[in-house]
């Protein structure tokens, strides 16, 4: 007697071509994946070291102190007079998806140097006239750092001394040689950002740079989008290629 129950089973032999390219494919993905990842863990690395840097008690910035790596700020004390008819705008600054601009104010040191001091953001609407900052000798306090740098730096021209002396200017991220047109040979390097609680500045929501734009959080998402992305690759692969034949009748051999 015949048993008209039927068993099924699965057979998975997809081709070639269709196992290569997802491996390449689902790699590719699980690869993104982990570097969105990484770049999470680092971003947030960056803000936890930048927030422990912001609560240090500030110290004498010396004459030979050699600048942070790149991504980090030393609290500093520094006395000086602020020069604010030589001062700039840093253009194309946003604060919560909003245009502005960085209010650059060079601080005459004590040996005569100076040093670039940022008194926070400004919306466009309010960046034609900023105020003056405090007359007079200054304590300022802040968080010394290296300059900011653009995502992309397109050309490298010379900068052109002359044409900077001229002011009020707006500036796009300059770099070493652009701040010495800009100041003067005697400039520090760096840049120091205001102290919040110190007189004289604006907006001063200070995060390392990029923190803003892409937090870690934004990164993690990304990399569970890709990781999704993966998965999803893989399941359609076994889908489409996992199929179920019908085996042969099975016999009750039973009297």
């Amino acid at each position: 007697m015949t048993n008209p129950l039927a068993k099924f089973r699965y057979q998975f032999r997809p081709p070639w071509w269709a196992l290569l390219g997802t491996l390449l494919l689902g790699g590719l993905l699980v690869t993104l994946g982990n570097w969105q990842y990484g770049r999470g863990q680092a971003k947030q690395a960056l803000l936890d070291e930048h927030a422990r840097a912001l609560q240090q008690p500030a110290r004498e910035l010396a004459s030979d102190q050699p600048l942070p790596p790149a991504g980090q700020v030393l609290r500093v004390r520094v006395q000086g007079v602020y020069e604010p008819e030589r001062g700039v705008l840093l253009d194309n600054q946003s604060h919560q998806r909003r245009p502005g601009l960085h209010v650059w104010t060079p601080l005459r040191l004590g040996d005569g140097s100076l040093l670039i001091v940022d008194r926070g953001w400004l919306p466009l609407q309010s960046a034609a006239a900023p105020a003056p900052p405090p007359t007079g000798p200054q304590i300022v306090e802040g968080y010394w750092r290296a300059l900011p740098q653009p995502g992309m730096r397109l050309g490298a021209a010379a900068p052109d001394c002359a044409a900077a002396a001229a002011r009020p200017q707006r500036v796009n991220f300059p770099d070493a040689a652009e701040a010495r047109c800009l100041f003067g040979e005697s400039l520090r390097p760096g840049l120091l950002e205001l102290a919040p609680e110190a007189p004289g500045g604006y907006l001063r929501d200070w995060t390392p740079v990029g923190a803003e734009a892409v937090p870690p959080q934004r990164h993690y998402a990304y990399a569970a989008q890709w990781w999704a992305f993966a998965a999803t690759l893989v399941g359609l692969f076994i889908k489409l290629n996992l199929r179920t034949r019908t085996a042969a009748p099975v016999h009750d051999r039973s009297p």
